[in-house]
């Protein structure tokens, strides 16, 4: 009991302080997870899909925990950065003081998060991909022949999306800076949509600097336990004085709560 009490309380707290090393170290090798919408995945796919909820993810209070040779059950309460709380049931089970697995059993409410964490996840491999200018990064987000609408002519993109990428990184000496600010994410069941504003910064490889802040709207599909992009639109305004020109100078004047 007292050694279930002491890596379970670990557990949670490695998630409190989005510390992954210390979650790495309280799983088994062979470690597997279990949940309403995971077949016992393996620890490599548990830190993709689970880790991502510890940024979201602000305390655990365990409100019971009983346990035996085998295993141990617990109740507790979660609490997100944003104030929102729900409760889940879990069971743990232990060999040699490591957790061998989790099996995790919750409502539709926690269904929501879980699948909002794993779409931010998606968003945020994307959004790394394009700082470093991976095209293999960022392709991987997305399905085989997704929808562009860009901000480059045309008004749909015509072109593969690795030769597209591959083109557009070209033009830049460097790194890019990308900001995501105020995702707003909304699904259901296999399907979820998502928008924000973005901030792209970086220098051109004939010296100009750019600095821009655009609309960006994204369509995504869950096919097997992963989310991909299936359509990508990005925007800007068009200043309404009759000279057609774009907005490209606007900025957020607050961050949304």
């Amino acid at each position: 009991m007292d050694l279930y009490r002491v890596l379970i309380a670990a557990y949670f707290a490695a998630y409190e302080k989005k510390d992954r090393t210390a979650l790495e170290n309280l799983l088994a090798e062979d470690f597997t997870f279990s949940s309403p919408v995971d077949d016992r995945i393996d620890r490599d796919r548990y830190f993709q899909r689970c880790w991502p909820f510890s940024q979201q993810a602000k305390e655990f209070r365990i409100e019971k925990l009983l346990a035996d040779d085998e295993e141990a059950f617990v109740r507790y309460e979660a609490v997100t950065v944003s104030g929102t709380a729900f409760r889940n049931i879990e069971t743990f089970s232990i060999r040699e003081g490591k957790i061998v697995h989790v099996e995790v059993y919750f409502g539709s409410d926690t269904a929501d998060s879980v699948r909002e964490s794993e779409i931010a996840a998606v968003v945020e491999a994307w959004a790394e991909g394009i700082r470093n200018k991976d095209v293999d990064a960022v392709t991987r987000c997305f399905i085989e022949e997704p929808v562009g609408f860009y901000l480059a002519p045309p008004l749909q993109a015509d072109e593969p999306l690795k030769e597209n990428l591959s083109s557009w990184f070209a033009t830049f000496d460097g790194p890019l800076g990308y900001e995501i600010r105020d995702l707003k994410i909304s699904s259901s069941g296999e399907v979820a949509w998502c928008h924000a504003l973005n901030h792209l910064t970086g220098t051109k490889a004939e010296g100009e600097r750019i600095d821009l802040w655009f609309r960006l709207t994204l369509g995504l599909k869950r096919y097997g336990d992963e989310w991909k992009i299936v359509h990508a639109h990005e925007s800007v305004p068009f200043l309404m004085d009759g000279s057609d020109k774009a907005a490209l100078d606007l900025k957020p004047t607050e961050r949304s709560e």
